[in-house]
């Protein structure tokens, strides 16, 4: 059972020789971590998909580049912590990784509203003054 009084105590964060991980606990990180896994290679069909849009799919690449190398450090994370290793083991590394992946997303965010609108004009000024040239 998971105890959320215990997500709120800063020693459950912030002790060097952790405590182990409830069962369900392990469980639902483990689906998570795997959801993501399963996001990031849906992204990578799409953008396999979509080649005729390259702002697109330097997006998508980006958000699968993003889920799995989360998913990946979140599992190794989920080891370290479950084998309740000293220092590694620490669940406050769960913060970074939530912090790392905030941040991650906060830099796709910015290059979807901001850069990808450019790219996309760029390349349809490019399109249309290409269509004039002999080829």
């Amino acid at each position: 059972m998971i105890h959320f009084a215990k997500l709120l105590d800063w020693r459950f964060w912030f002790a060097l020789k952790p405590s182990a991980l409830g069962e369900k606990t392990v469980l639902i990180l483990a689906i998570g971590f795997l959801a993501m896994v399963a996001v990031a290679i849906l992204f990578k069909f799409l953008a396999r998909a979509r080649k005729k849009n390259p702002p697109q799919v330097k997006l998508l690449k980006k958000l699968s580049r993003m889920f799995s190398t989360m998913a990946l450090v979140g599992f190794v994370l989920l080891f370290l912590s479950y084998e309740q290793i000293y220092l590694l083991g620490g669940h406050f590394w769960f913060l970074v990784w939530l912090l790392g992946l905030l941040v991650w997303a906060v830099f796709i965010l910015i290059y979807a509203v901001r850069k990808m609108p450019r790219e996309k004009e760029e390349l349809a000024r490019r399109q249309r003054f290409l269509k004039y040239l002999p080829r």
